[in-house]
């Protein structure tokens, strides 16, 4: 299947509609300036959850963790002196998945067990919603969305309120589920209102790549995968090993890529999606090595990316099985060698 505009607009008149479209994505704040200075910010931002224009922390719960079975929301905090993110959250964070998924059948925070969770404008409008997938267990394959309260929390699953994807949506050429997924927004340039989403996927056999998973105009309606031809940021093949997180800032979309095992952390800069139109694509994008050798080895429970501190560079939020939580700054992007980065001091979620 291509994802070309014209293919895009025929299928989402033949396709099933999941759920009617809500609203229109808000734009883009302006441009951001080279090197610019830290600026309160009162448009729609990534990751604010109650639009107070401070990115927020979102965590998957279960076991594993640290934290109780659920969804984990705790508001960013403001510094008084700059008035922008500090990369500290409001604890304990609240648990805002104590109904369920929506489509589990008990309404209890369980369902989200083993499933990633992850923020965005997936229901259309300026307020971030909640979207959790499951790479494995009783829900292999299929994913979540939750339409967010404005104010941290999210709407109870009923309804209008929420919408899923099963595995058969998401699957790969070689019926392969993600192993990760995520928020692509609209690298590909076809404005639905709505975010596309990211993943990889793939076996032994048949290789691993990234995979962009288009929207169709409607909230939780996503179906055929664009293979991407991308290597890995070392130049290998090997994307089985590699972890994503994204987000989306002044001057485009942001993905950071980790290799857990070799401490591999690189972040790609002004992501765009270009269809080749025979299934396959490329991600176009700006390269940095962000660090070697961190957290090398070490197990993440959630990894989100954001520009938590306003400065027009994406930043990390990186929560530990221990229920821990660490904010990691990244300053100083350059082309031949590695950036900066500035850990907080870890804290407890909740």
């Amino acid at each position: 299947m291509t994802n070309s505009f014209s293919s895009r607009r025929l299928l989402a008149w033949t396709a099933p509609v999941v759920l009617a479209l809500t609203g229109l994505a808000p734009a883009l704040p302006a441009q951001a300036a080279v090197k610019p200075r830290p600026t309160a910010t009162t448009g729609p931002v990534d990751k604010d959850l109650n639009g107070d224009g401070v990115p927020d922390l979102v965590a998957s719960g279960g076991p594993g963790t640290g934290l109780g079975s659920g969804v984990w929301s705790a508001l960013g905090v403001r510094s008084h002196k700059t008035g922008v993110g500090t990369g500290g959250v409001q604890t304990p964070a609240t648990n805002v998945g104590l109904r369920g998924n929506g489509f589990g059948g008990t309404w209890l925070p369980t369902e989200f067990d083993g499933g990633q969770a992850t923020t965005g404008r997936f229901f259309g409008g300026t307020e971030e919603s909640l979207l959790v997938y499951y790479p494995s267990g009783v829900f292999a394959g299929d994913a979540a969305f939750i339409k967010g309260a404005g104010d941290g929390s999210m709407l109870d699953p009923v309804n209008s309120n929420t919408a899923s994807i099963s595995r058969d949506y998401l699957v790969d050429a070689n019926d392969n589920i993600p192993l990760v997924l995520v928020n692509a927004f609209q690298a590909d340039g076809v404005d639905t209102g709505l975010p596309d989403l990211l993943g990889i996927a793939g076996d032994a056999t048949n290789g691993y790549r990234l995979g962009y998973h288009p929207n169709y105009w409607a909230p939780g309606l996503y179906f055929g995968v664009t293979g991407l031809t991308n290597p890995t940021p070392t130049g290998g093949t090997d994307w089985q090993n590699w972890s994503l997180a994204s987000t989306e800032t002044a001057s485009g979309i942001a993905l950071f890529l980790r290799n857990a095992s070799t401490g591999d952390l690189y972040l790609w800069t002004g992501v765009t999606m270009v269809d080749n139109g025979d299934g396959t694509g490329t991600l176009n994008h700006t390269q940095y090595q962000v660090a070697a050798n961190w957290n090398t080895g070490v197990t993440i429970s959630t990894l989100q990316a954001a520009d938590i501190n306003a400065d027009g560079t994406p930043d990390l939020w990186a929560v530990l099985p221990n229920g821990t939580y660490q904010a990691h700054l990244i300053s100083g992007l350059s082309g031949s060698g590695t950036a900066t980065v500035t850990a907080t001091r870890p804290r407890q979620l909740a």
